[in-house]
């Protein structure tokens, strides 16, 4: 799916008004975690995305984030990978594999949702 290559194209470029404007107004987006992660906003739109990607930026210092492959079907992809990231409020690295489930509707994306090892990110953001 090119939307989806698109999206981190452009986030790792550190282009997030080009990441923002591949999303449709309203978003469908989770990421199952514990209920005090800092960077994990509440969203419902396209603005919200944006404010997600901001918080990823302030909150943590990726060290490596690879996509290594996309799967597609139609209006839908799921976008495998891993990435380590180190939480700065605790200096604790974040490793873990993830996958991305995207939803495309009329040419944008509705639906983003993350799964990843949220133990290890629990675990990284709990003080010492």
């Amino acid at each position: 799916m090119r939307l989806a290559e698109r999206l981190f194209d452009h986030l790792a470029a550190g282009e997030l008004d080009s990441a923002v404007a591949l999303f449709a107004p309203t978003v469908d987006f989770a990421i199952p975690s514990a209920p005090d992660i800092p960077w994990i906003p509440r969203v419902r739109s396209a603005e919200d995305m944006g404010e997600f990607f901001t918080l990823l930026r302030t909150e943590l210092d990726s060290k490596r984030f690879e996509v290594t492959k996309i799967l597609a079907d139609g209006e839908d992809a799921v976008v495998l990978g891993h990435l380590v990231s180190t939480v700065r409020s605790t200096g604790r690295d974040i490793v873990t594999e993830f996958a991305i489930q995207l939803g495309v509707q009329d040419g944008l994306i509705n639906r983003y949702r993350m799964y990843e090892d949220s133990w290890a990110v629990a675990n990284a953001v709990r003080p010492a």
